[in-house]
């Protein structure tokens, strides 16, 4: 049922943003150059996973494929807002911000004694529970070349990563649940080209890796797409993404930002379909 909503929002969002367009006309400003001011992608994000969180003094936790020890599934659909504003005249300068949010829940009868946190849960136990990646990216880029067919920047950019996690026994006598916050600052490249006057090619790549007192993490983001301007202000894409994050922490680290004692790990693979809403 939660798929199926999600679906029927992105068709009833490019439903509406269609009629708006062909209200509006369809004729291109080509005296405008082919590179948008500002772009939203609203769409249905498919996608594949791999993760595993440990929690606890010296990684004590869950340290195993959470897939396999709580039954949650491998793939999932979620909604996703991708956007950028070229705040500039000569449109080097650009802001971009994303979100979605993959959330699973399973129920299980262990096959092997986990620990969480404080709890442990021992084989055989009904295990309820659900966890919950929310994805945050803000990035700044400059082009360091731009002509009618080219636009290559680098970017600076942050991913906030707030987990939580909620697991307890189908008896209700015990019960684990947290909320864990991984920000990962990334440096990347982009890079866009004009196929035609309305066929584009749109990637980047962003890296980081870090190791500093108790904290070590690393991440890395890659992503094409293809677009293609049907109207004046609406097109349609399809992307391809593909993200992995390793994260280690200590509470008493001095990194700022990061809230959490254990381990982190997951990785995805995902195909995008959406509409594109630009100016």
């Amino acid at each position: 049922m939660k798929k199926q909503s999600i679906v029927s929002l992105a068709l009833l969002t490019s439903l509406f943003f269609c009629n708006f367009s062909f209200a509006g006309g369809n004729t291109l400003n080509k005296s405008e150059g082919p590179w948008e001011t500002f772009n939203m992608n609203l769409g249905v994000f498919f996608s594949a996973i791999d993760s595993g969180v440990g929690v606890g003094v010296n990684n004590v936790g869950i340290d195993v494929d959470l897939e396999e020890a709580l039954g949650l599934d491998s793939s999932t659909t979620a909604f996703r807002i991708d956007t950028f504003w070229r705040f500039t005249d000569n449109k080097r300068h650009r802001f971009d911000l994303s979100w979605f949010d993959i959330k699973r829940d399973s129920t299980k009868v262990l096959e092997k004694k986990i620990e969480i946190g404080d709890h442990e849960f021992t084989a055989g136990t009904t295990l309820e529970s659900t966890l919950d990646f929310k994805i945050f990216k803000g990035s700044y880029t400059y082009s360091f070349f731009q002509d009618d067919r080219f636009d290559l920047g680098v970017s600076l950019g942050l991913f906030v990563i707030p987990i939580e996690y909620d697991l307890k026994s189908s008896t209700g006598q015990q019960q684990e649940a947290d909320t864990i916050t991984a920000p990962l600052p990334v440096i990347g490249l982009k890079g866009d080209f004009a196929i035609t006057p309305k066929l584009f090619l749109k990637t980047y790549i962003d890296l980081f890796y870090l190791e500093f007192d108790d904290y070590k993490g690393s991440i890395i983001n890659s992503h094409i797409a293809l677009e293609y301007n049907v109207f004046r202000n609406v097109g349609f894409g399809v992307g391809f993404d593909h993200m992995e994050v390793d994260v280690e922490a200590h509470k008493d680290t001095d990194v700022p930002g990061v809230n959490f004692n254990g381990n982190i790990a997951f990785l995805y693979t995902g195909v995008m379909i959406y509409t594109k809403i630009y100016f």
